[in-house]
C-alpha cells in the first residue's frame, strides 16, 4: 500500500454486483461497478446488509465489532468466547474484513478460517487493497447523508466552503453519536442469547447474520409438512427462498403475566401492574450461567442492560430488515415495561434508560419504508399512543410530589418531543371521553370515545358477576 495512504479498518466486498441495496448502520445507498468496499470504519458495533432490490426483495446482513470486543462487556472476555486474534484494542492495527458475494443465496458470506482456499484468497485481497483504494473503489463511511449533499452547488466561495465542511462534521458526528446510542446496550452475550452463536471468519472476527425472514418461534406461521430451515452446515440457507434463520428473544406472554399459583387479587393485580413478569424476565437474564464453571452470574444491573439490548437490536431490526418478528417483540417488550406500575419506583434507572432509549429511537421512525408506525397496520401509532397515555398517568400518581425523578424528568423529554413532531397529547384529562352533540336537525345524541372502555369499566372491560354455587360446581 501507497506510504502516502492513511491505513483506516475497512471491508472489502468483493464481486458484489452493481445496483444491490447497501446498507451501513443508518444508511443506505446502490453499489456501483466499481464499488468494492468501505473504508474508515470507526470502533464499535455495526450491521453492514444487503438486498437485490430496495424495497422487495429479502434482506441479509450481519452484525460486526470493530476493535476490541471484549470492551462491551467483560463477563465476554472472561468466557473466552471471542478467539484470541479478535481481541484488538483501540491503538491495534486497522482491520481489514472480506465479506464475498455468494451467487447462490444473494448474500454476502465472509471467508472461511478452515478453507486453505479462501485463506489464500483472502491474501490476495489484502495485498491489492492499496491499488483498490487509489482507484476510488472504496467508499468512506458516513453515518449519514451530510447536509452539504442537498445544499445548492453554485455557493463557491471560501466561506461557503468553509461552512459546508463544518456542517458536515458536525452532521457526521451527531450520527456517530446516534448510533452509539442506539447500540450501547448491544453486547455479543446478547446477540448470542438472541441470534446463536457467530460465523467466524479467516481472521478469526465474529460475525452474527440474520435475515429478513429471521422469525422467533412465536411470530411463526409453521405449517405441517414443510421444513422451514433447510441450511448447510454452516448455517448458511441453501437457496434465497429458504433463508430463514430462527431467533430467540425473552420469552414474553401478556396474557400470564403472574406467578404459577397465583389465584384471585394477586393474578388481577399482576395482569394490571406487569412489574412482576419484567422482574421475573430481568432476574432470567441476571441467573445466567456461565458456559464453563457452570454458576449463574446473579448480575441484576448487568441483565437489565441485556434486556435494553434486546430493546435496541429489535427496534434496528426493524429500521434497516424491516423485519416483521422483530417488530412484534419490540412492542410486546414496550408494552412490558410501559404497563409496570411498582417498577417505576423499584427500577428507576432502568425505566429512566428505557424512556430516552424509546426516545432515540422514535427520532429515527421516520427511517423505516413508508413509516414505522404504518408497517404493522398501527393507525399513526395509536398502539404506542394508548400506552404512554396510561403509564403518564401512572407516573404522575406515583411521582405526584417527586420533581426530582430521572422517571418524570424523560417522560417529559419524550412527552414534549412527541408533541412537536406528531401532535401527540399524552395528558390524559385534556380530552372529553363523553359529551352530547347537537346535530343538524337540532337532535342531541351522547357519543363516547372507542377507548374508554378500561377506563370506565364497560363494554368488554364490564365487571361480571358470577354465581359463586354455579362456579363451585
Amino acid at each position: 500500500m501507497s506510504a502516502s495512504i492513511q491505513p483506516s479498518s475497512t471491508i472489502l466486498l468483493p464481486e458484489l454486483p452493481p445496483k444491490t441495496l447497501v446498507g451501513i448502520d443508518l444508511i443506505t445507498f446502490t453499489s456501483t461497478a466499481n464499488f468494492h468496499g468501505i473504508k474508515d470504519l470507526p470502533n464499535g458495533w455495526h450491521f453492514l446488509y444487503t438486498g437485490t432490490t430496495e424495497s422487495l426483495s429479502l434482506r441479509s446482513g450481519a452484525w460486526f465489532y470493530v476493535g476490541d470486543v471484549t470492551a462491551t462487556q467483560h463477563e465476554y472476555k472472561e468466557l473466552s468466547l471471542v478467539p484470541q486474534k479478535q481481541k484488538h484494542s483501540e491503538q491495534s492495527k486497522p482491520e481489514i474484513l472480506i465479506w464475498k458475494w455468494n451467487t447462490d443465496t444473494e448474500s454476502l458470506a465472509s471467508l472461511r478460517s478452515e478453507s486453505d482456499s479462501d485463506s489464500q484468497e483472502a491474501m490476495r485481497y489484502k495485498a491489492n487493497l492499496g491499488a483498490i483504494w487509489q482507484s476510488g473503489g472504496l467508499f468512506q463511511f458516513r453515518s449519514r447523508v451530510p447536509k452539504s449533499s442537498t445544499t445548492d452547488i453554485a455557493q463557491t466561495s471560501t466561506q461557503s466552503e468553509v461552512t459546508l465542511i463544518d456542517d458536515d462534521d458536525e452532521t457526521e458526528a451527531s450520527g456517530r453519536a446516534d448510533w452509539r446510542r442506539l447500540t450501547d446496550c448491544i453486547t455479543p452475550n446478547v446477540l448470542m442469547r438472541i441470534i446463536g452463536p457467530p460465523n467466524i471468519d479467516v481472521d478469526a472476527r465474529s460475525r452474527w447474520m440474520v435475515t429478513s425472514a429471521s422469525t422467533a418461534d412465536c411470530d411463526a406461521d409453521n405449517i405441517p409438512g414443510l421444513d422451514p430451515q433447510r441450511v448447510d452446515k454452516d448455517g448458511v440457507p441453501r437457496t434465497t427462498g429458504e433463508q430463514e434463520r430462527d431467533i430467540w428473544f425473552l420469552p414474553i406472554d401478556l396474557k400470564h403475566t403472574w406467578p404459577a399459583g397465583a389465584i384471585g387479587r394477586e393474578r388481577t393485580e399482576a395482569a394490571q401492574d406487569r412489574s412482576w413478569a419484567l422482574g421475573s424476565l430481568i432476574h432470567r437474564l441476571s441467573r445466567a450461567v456461565h458456559p464453563v464453571t457452570g454458576e449463574p452470574s446473579f448480575d441484576e444491573e448487568q441483565a437489565e442492560r441485556d434486556f435494553l439490548g434486546e430493546v435496541q437490536f429489535t427496534f434496528l431490526m426493524v429500521l434497516t430488515m424491516m423485519n416483521y418478528s422483530c417488530l412484534q417483540q419490540w412492542k410486546r417488550m414496550l408494552e412490558l415495561v410501559l404497563t409496570s406500575r411498582s417498577a417505576i419506583v423499584d427500577r428507576e434507572p432502568f425505566m429512566a434508560e428505557f424512556l430516552a432509549l424509546l426516545l432515540r429511537q422514535l427520532q429515527r421512525c421516520d427511517d423505516v419504508e413508508g413509516g414505522l408506525f404504518e408497517m404493522d397496520g398501527d393507525d399513526g401509532g395509536a398502539f404506542l399512543r394508548d400506552l404512554l397515555k396510561k403509564f403518564r398517568r401512572l407516573v404522575y400518581q406515583i411521582l405526584e410530589d417527586d420533581s426530582t425523578s430521572r422517571v418524570k424528568q424523560e417522560l417529559s423529554n419524550l412527552e414534549k418531543w412527541l408533541k412537536e413532531e406528531y401532535d401527540w397529547e399524552l395528558t390524559h384529562e385534556v380530552f372529553v371521553k363523553r359529551g352530547m352533540v347537537r346535530l343538524e336537525d337540532g337532535e342531541e345524541i351522547e357519543l363516547d370515545m372507542e377507548d374508554n372502555d378500561e377506563d370506565e369499566e364497560t363494554g368488554e372491560y364490564a365487571p361480571m358477576v358470577v354465581d359463586s354455587e354455579e362456579t363451585m360446581l
